[in-house]
């Protein structure tokens, strides 16, 4: 039993490390920096390797491409898992260049789940970010702080949308 185990868990764990590597190489800009992502079956340590088949070391990638790659190892996990579950990401984009901005919002936020709840600043989603996401959109809120009720309250619409509908 406990060799089935052992097999089955490895099994596993390699169908994990090919859902992260595609993830990762579907979002990264740099399409040649990483060749493969593996996950250690027994400590279930990753480690990533280039095209030349040497591990390189996570401490050399950038800010973004680490952001990049933390979600890659989350929407693997999401996809090998036999339920859907809904994806809340805080912050996304804070870290990243526009061109990883560009690829989650056009690759990764319309397949991350079934229901995908993004809490971003007004500076991460601008117009042109948001346009790309309506056709997935079911809702978009705007929260405000108002000082008199000393309460942050929910407003339907994202945070400039208002302008929009006073300005017309």
């Amino acid at each position: 039993m406990q060799e089935f185990l052992q097999r089955a868990t490895a099994a596993k764990i390699d169908r994990l490390s090919s859902l992260v590597t595609e993830s990762f190489r579907f979002l990264l800009r740099k399409q040649t920096l990483v060749d493969q992502i593996m996950i250690d079956p027994r400590t279930f340590a990753i480690t990533l390797y280039g095209g030349d088949g040497q591990a390189i070391a996570k401490q050399r990638l950038s800010e973004g491409e680490k952001q990049i790659f933390a979600i890659s190892v989350l929407w693997g996990l999401a996809r090998a898992s036999v339920r859907s579950l809904p994806a809340i990401i805080d912050t996304p984009m804070a870290r990243l260049d526009s061109r990883h901005r560009q690829h989650l919002v056009e690759r990764y936020f319309p397949n991350a789940s079934h229901q995908v709840i993004i809490l971003s600043t007004d500076t991460e989603v601008d117009r042109r970010y948001y346009e790309c996401l309506e056709p997935h959109l079911a809702r978009a809120y705007h929260l405000n702080y108002d000082d008199a009720r000393k309460a942050t309250v929910a407003e339907e619409g994202y945070s400039w949308s208002n302008e929009t509908a006073v300005a017309g």
